[in-house]
């Protein structure tokens, strides 16, 4: 008898990463980084999961429509699937958190992340215990902040808030606005936090620079997440 030679492969388990992107100030692009970022991942073929909890901005600026949200499955009678809207990609579904706080959908992130490889959170800015939570709980995370003289501390003293709670805390730095003072102020915030905090966190550069490419990026990403897991 012949063999049967058309087995299904076996299903290879996501890398479930979780990835929020944080933002010191207000208004930064961070936005546009977090959907950069998911499409690039869906773009080589991993599943990607993006948490819009910027209330409704992310899913707008993704041309996204929708109608239901997490706080719909929370506190209404939605089904999960009525919330999560698959993009022109198969590979990218996207949600809005919707009226629920960031706190409330901490306790979801790890079922929300079962089945893909890449979460990305959109988070507001500022540095709630909410935030320090899940900045504990990331694989890593991208922090963006101002790169003007007087707002760049901001990163700083949000890298500390997160370090009482988790001395390892590594996000990968990115600045926005004010290009012929980003490096500068990148080079006065690593001092500041080599000299108070510990270890300071990479610099990736500058909004504009053509290295953070959204591909480039994700590499980035990528090998924190490996060198966090080491």
């Amino acid at each position: 008898m012949a063999k049967n030679n058309n087995k299904p492969k076996p299903r290879i388990a996501p890398k479930q990463r979780l990835v929020p992107v944080f933002s010191a100030s207000h208004g930064l692009g961070e936005t546009s980084v977090t959907i950069s970022l998911a499409k690039a991942a869906a773009a080589r073929g991993e599943t990607v999961l993006m948490i819009d909890c910027q209330d409704g901005r992310l899913m707008q600026e993704a041309g996204i429509i929708y109608n239901k949200t997490l706080a719909d499955v929370f506190f209404r009678d939605a089904k999960m699937q009525d919330v999560k809207y698959v993009t022109s990609n198969e590979h990218f579904t996207a949600v809005a958190a919707g009226r629920m706080s960031l706190d409330i959908l901490l306790g979801s992130l790890a079922a929300l992340s079962l089945d893909y490889d890449w979460v990305f959170v959109g988070t507001t800015s500022g540095c709630t215990p909410a935030h320090v939570r899940l900045a504990g709980a990331a694989d890593t995370s991208l922090l963006c902040y101002d790169a003007d003289l007087e707002r760049y501390m901001r990163a700083y003293w949000m890298i500390e808030a997160i370090r009482r709670r988790h001395p390892d805390y590594d996000p990968l730095l990115m600045s926005f606005g004010s290009q012929s003072t980003a490096n500068d102020t990148a080079l006065m915030l690593i001092e500041s936090v080599k000299e108070f905090l510990g270890a300071p966190p990479p610099y990736i550069g500058h909004e504009s620079d053509p290295w953070v490419a959204p591909k480039t990026l994700l590499n980035m990403i990528d090998q924190a997440k490996i060198r966090n897991a080491a």
